[in-house]
């Protein structure tokens, strides 16, 4: 064994990224924007979070009563992703770009490709984000101890679970 996936987290959000530039004015608070472009991504993506059986520990094994308590090692997330999938099969998409000042009147995609490069790595931050969130944590927690404790139960062992 290797890998328990005790849970799958999907993942949905309206990301905005924007990037100004603003050109200040010398002695004053005066600042002259003359660049920029905003992004909104739908973001869809997922995430799996596991815990590694490889160094799983046994603790407190009473074979005659059929006892073990298990240790296991803190979870991970695996696989955090960003679906990269035409939107039609439920993958990500592009809803608005817009640029300002200069930006919107000089030819060429050379920003807007950074930009978009920009929002889709704040996307993929924001789904690892969502797969160590507290709640999600502690749901995969469950979900593991659970599958375990059925996986003992059906040897006829009671498991009792610790984690690292």
């Amino acid at each position: 064994m290797g890998q328990l996936v005790a849970l799958k987290v999907n993942y949905a959000d309206v990301v905005e990224f924007s990037e100004d530039r603003n050109l200040g004015i010398p002695w004053s608070q005066w600042k002259v924007s003359y660049r920029g472009t905003r992004v909104l991504l739908i973001a869809k993506g997922d995430c799996l979070v596991a815990t590694d059986l490889r160094s799983a520990s046994y603790e407190a094994v009473d074979r005659v009563n059929s006892r073990v308590t298990v240790i296991l090692s803190a979870l991970i997330t695996l696989q955090a992703r960003l679906n990269h999938v035409p939107p039609p099969q439920g993958g990500s998409r592009l809803y608005a770009m817009s640029n300002k000042g200069i930006e919107a009147i000089i030819p060429g995609d050379t920003t807007r490709t950074k930009a978009i490069d920009s929002a889709m790595a704040l996307a993929q931050k924001k789904v690892e984000e969502a797969c160590s969130a507290p709640d999600v944590v502690a749901a995969a927690k469950v979900s593991a101890e659970n599958i375990l404790r059925g996986s003992f139960s059906a040897i006829g062992w009671d498991a009792s679970i610790k984690w690292k």
